[in-house]
């Protein structure tokens, strides 16, 4: 069971950790920042979720999603190349215009789509391999505290290798 303080820490650093991570995706494509280090920032975000509530919570939550985001952040990252491809060459940047009623006009480019879809990869994959961690890493807790050692090992034999070789017609030392 999680601590009190795990939890608390939880509460206050993830909303900041995916402020950050968006942050850093919409920085630019030009400065520092981007696609991929967002999307580790995020799955970040996911680990301390995954420390604080539990893997079982987090993989309730949000497992179902990784795989198609993992499909669309690929497909995201696939359609800016295509669309430099129509307009001249390869990944040549287009750039597109909207008018938003209170904030004026707002310029969005295929370089952000890239990124948008590179953070998305990286976010789900990164995340699911996390939950993956996880999940062995309790298994394998279950499993050290389920078995016990056999009747011919002790303390004392993992002290003191043992140098003998037990062969079909006795033991040579």
């Amino acid at each position: 069971m999680p601590e009190l303080y795990l939890r608390l820490l939880n509460r206050t650093l993830t909303p900041v950790l995916l402020l950050l991570a968006l942050f850093l995706l919409f920085r630019g494509h030009n400065l520092p920042g981007g696609g991929f280090i967002a999307g580790l920032m995020a799955a970040s975000a996911f680990q301390l979720q995954i420390l604080s509530r539990g893997h079982v919570r987090v993989r309730r939550t949000i497992g179902p999603y990784l795989n198609s985001g993992i499909g669309l952040g690929l497909a995201l990252a696939v359609i800016p190349g295509i669309t430099g491809l129509l307009k001249g060459s390869f990944f040549e940047g287009v750039w597109f215009s909207l008018a938003l009623p209170l904030l004026g006009y707002l310029k969005i480019g295929t370089p952000i789509i890239f990124d948008l879809g590179v953070f998305l990869v990286v976010v789900s994959f990164a995340t699911s391999y996390l939950l993956g961690l996880s999940r062995v890493s309790e298994t394998a807790g279950r499993l050290r505290i389920d078995s016990t050692p056999p009747d011919h090992l002790d303390d004392s034999s993992l002290d003191t290798p043992d140098l003998s070789v037990e062969t079909k017609r006795g033991a040579i030392s």
